[in-house]
């Protein structure tokens, strides 16, 4: 129900990489929300380092 597997592809189950996949996008949406309310992103970076992690790599991959 999280992802709308069955609606979407008929599915009841994900295959692996898919649900690896959508749960790092939805890692990189979170992050990107979390610095965006954050008044410090050091601040944020700091007490979220996973997430400030995930969130430049991501960044980082859109530039490449």
């Amino acid at each position: 129900d999280r992802f709308g597997l069955e609606a979407i592809t008929g599915r009841k189950q994900f295959y692996y990489g898919e649900l690896r996949r959508l749960i790092l996008a939805e890692n990189i949406v979170t992050a990107y929300r979390a610095r965006k309310r954050a008044e410090s992103w050091a601040a944020c970076a700091s007490n979220n380092p996973v997430m400030a992690r995930i969130l430049a790599e991501a960044e980082q991959n859109v530039h490449d």
